[in-house]
């Protein structure tokens, strides 16, 4: 019979399902809104899993990892992030996770051993909120933000950390008829000068995932530029913390069924 394992990433915007099986094989993913009144969508996909993939352990992460009660273990998003990258990606690297709220540079080693990490220290800024405010503010359609910016030679940043101040520095642009292209470009350079400002160790590949990296693409060319190195966008990167939650799901599994099965060999 195959075995099934089961991480669920609950984040402050989106929870993410992964099921993986054995050979760490993605076999099953879902995105649900976090906040979603929708409470039937959770238990639908829930029972789908159940009747579909006969999992035998589970693994939480993210901001609400504690309020789901039917999972066997939690973990921190920066542990998960760094053994999901490592079940792909076995060498030493530097992760950066950019999600709805924070920014998390990790540094994490062949095995997935988070070796440190640091996260952004100003409020939102740099973020997936801080993108989707802006971009609401200048009316810009985040789906078409990476298209537009790569259509740009604008070299301009917005100054201010705060979101708020933020807003004002976008109204000013347009009111000095800053084409939508180089507004759309400025604010990816934001968020990778943001980037920037959190220590990490660019002589290492670098990874780049998380939600903002899923549908925001063209901040990987940004990054490129400003750290003069090439920067790996994993498959699924909205998925890689749920995926690593499935990995160690799977690890805790065996480590606990080994001990167990050691100890009735001793007997």
């Amino acid at each position: 019979m195959d075995k099934y394992y089961l991480g669920i990433d609950i984040g402050s915007s989106y929870t993410k399902y992964t099921v993986i099986d054995s050979d760490n094989n993605l076999t099953y993913s879902n995105i649900l809104k976090t906040l979603s009144r929708n409470k039937d969508e959770k238990i639908s996909t829930r029972e789908y899993i159940s009747n579909n993939f006969p999992v035998l352990f589970t693994c939480a992460t993210g901001y609400g990892r504690e309020h789901d009660k039917n999972c066997d273990i939690t973990k921190t998003e920066i542990y998960c992030a760094s053994a999901g990258v490592s079940a792909l990606f076995s060498e030493e690297k530097t992760i950066v996770d950019v999600g709805a709220e924070d920014v998390k540079v990790i540094k994490s080693g062949t095995d997935g051993k988070v070796l440190d990490f640091y996260m952004n220290t100003k409020c939102a800024a740099g973020t997936g909120t801080f993108i989707t405010e802006i971009a609401d503010r200048a009316e810009i359609d985040v789906l078409k933000m990476s298209e537009m910016a790569s259509r740009s030679n604008f070299v301009k940043e917005l100054n201010s950390f705060c979101t708020v101040f933020a807003k004002t520095e976008i109204m000013k642009w347009l009111f000095d008829d800053v084409p939508i292209e180089d507004v759309a470009k400025g604010i990816y350079i934001s968020i990778v000068n943001r980037i920037a400002k959190i220590r990490m160790d660019k002589d290492l590949p670098i990874y780049l995932i998380g939600g903002v990296s899923q549908y925001h693409p063209y901040l990987k060319n940004i990054m490129e530029e400003k750290f003069n190195s090439k920067v790996i966008v994993p498959n699924n990167p909205q998925l890689i913390t749920a995926f690593g939650a499935a990995v160690l799901a799977k690890y805790y599994y065996e480590k606990i069924n080994s001990k167990q099965l050691n100890k009735i060999k001793i007997k």
